[in-house]
């Protein structure tokens, strides 16, 4: 399986385009995190000596810890992501040619 960090690259400069992308991103780190612990834990099910074991445990509570923060990023830019898809704010961040 190949496993690729993802990536972020806004494709315009819209705050909401920007917002949504974020979200995405962060939601996508979490799911990649996730594997890489499920990765981790089949390697620790397997190891056969004690200092092996102990560098997948710090790998793994490194993990655990990245899981954690993307999870708070994912949920915290969840709620300015459902914010910026109101109507009001559609309106407010949507650019109009003035004549």
């Amino acid at each position: 399986m190949n496993l690729h960090k993802p990536e972020f690259s806004p494709d315009s400069s819209s705050i909401i385009n920007t917002v949504s992308g974020l979200h995405s991103y962060f939601r996508d780190f979490q799911s990649y995190y996730k594997v890489v612990k499920g990765q981790l834990l089949s390697k620790l099910e397997v190891a056969e000596d004690e200092l092996q074991t102990q560098e997948l445990k710090q790998q793994l509570h490194d993990v655990n810890e990245k899981i954690k923060y993307f999870h708070v990023l994912n949920n915290s830019i969840s709620t300015v992501d459902v914010v910026l898809q109101t109507e009001a704010m559609i309106k407010e961040f949507t650019v109009t040619k003035e004549n």
